[in-house]
């Protein structure tokens, strides 16, 4: 795994591959990319999630990422202590490639294809889905495990065990060792990767869940909806959401957020500002809030702009840039906080 992330590996036979030619390139660019990512976006992220994210960072036990594919890196800069994530994609979790059993030629060709996938996502903080599902289509990488592991690498930890996931026959979800799939199941399923951080002791865990949420899979009676309602001291995060979680037919999985979250940190992309002012949940704003961007359509909130207008409101600085905006450096978060009354989501309109 360390030579998916760049980093040299000591272990025979894989401690010869370090010297090709095409692995140091990576390594070169992905020592690079990593060091201005961690000094751009991560420090400042960490250093603003102590200050503003201090009780839910406490209090939260799993970490909820819908739509972010396999960005541990973002969850774990917020997060750095918590003790399971769950990460939602539509791309594949695939295999973790066997590098020494390919040839030098398979090999860069592997390697090039994760540095599309890695070093792109380190520039702008987030992933294209069509652009991974094109670098996925030739082959070389398959899926979101190598993103996963090479995240994972650079963040310090040490993979101790992977699981594959399954829905089974009576309901709940089937777990079995690693092997190498030959064909991509039927979604959805995932992976589950123990992992241990240098130094401590405690395992942690990161899912990927390889599946559609939309309406007419993720039902209230579905395997997967039921496995994410148990989770315990839930937290929802969501940046560059393509705003689907404005539109009914993502209502399933809004009110699944509204309705077991403990806090959702989300941009202006994830639910929309009118539900939780509906339920009561406090809420507190960061950054600036603008236009979307071209390519999405009626998504606009007229009454977040307004409170992030309103000179007596409570909105704070951002000091760090990711999402759609990452180029214009306009970005905007909000923290909710479930209210301590009962809440029922309200009905969208």
């Amino acid at each position: 795994m360390a030579l998916l992330a760049g980093l040299p590996c000591e272990t025979a036979p894989l401690a010869a591959l370090g010297s090709e030619p095409a692995w140091k390139g990576f390594s070169s660019e992905a020592e690079k990319s990593w060091r201005e990512f961690d000094t751009a976006i991560v420090e400042p992220m960490r250093a603003w999630a102590r200050k503003e994210l201090r009780l839910p960072q406490r209090r939260t036990k799993t970490l909820f990422y819908p739509f972010g594919g396999p960005d541990l890196a973002t969850a774990l800069a917020l997060f750095p202590d918590i003790p399971a994530v769950v990460l939602i994609g539509l791309e594949p979790a695939g295999n973790l490639p066997e590098l020494e059993r390919l040839s030098a030629e398979k090999r860069a060709e592997a390697l090039a294809d994760l540095g599309a996938l890695v070093l792109d996502f380190l520039k702008c903080g987030y992933f294209i889905t069509m652009e991974m599902m094109d670098t996925y289509s030739k082959g070389h990488i398959d899926g979101a495990l190598p993103v996963i592991g090479f995240f994972l690498k650079r963040a310090g930890f040490s993979i101790v065990d992977v699981r594959r996931l399954a829905p089974a026959a009576g309901g709940g979800w089937d777990e079995t060792p690693y092997r190498r799939l030959e064909a991509r199941p039927r979604r959805p399923y995932g992976v589950r990767i123990d992992c241990v951080r240098a130094g401590e002791k405690d395992l942690r865990s990161v899912y990927y869940f390889s599946c559609d949420i939309e309406n007419r899979a993720f039902r209230p009676d579905s395997a997967l909806y039921r496995l994410f309602d148990g989770l315990p001291g839930m937290t929802t995060f969501v940046k560059a959401g393509s705003y689907l979680l404005h539109w009914d037919n993502f209502s399933n999985l809004r009110r699944l957020i509204l309705d077991h979250s403990l806090y959702v940190l989300q941009d202006d992309t994830a639910v929309p500002y009118r539900f939780f002012k509906a339920g009561g949940w406090p809420v507190v704003l960061y950054g600036r809030y603008a236009t979307p961007v071209k390519d999405f359509k009626n998504v606009e909130q007229p009454d977040l702009r307004t409170a992030y207008e309103d000179p007596e409101g409570d909105v704070r600085p951002l000091p760090f840039h990711f999402g759609y905006r990452w180029r214009t450096q306009v970005d905007n978060l909000l923290l909710a906080e479930r209210p301590r009354r009962a809440y029922k989501a309200p009905v969208s309109k």
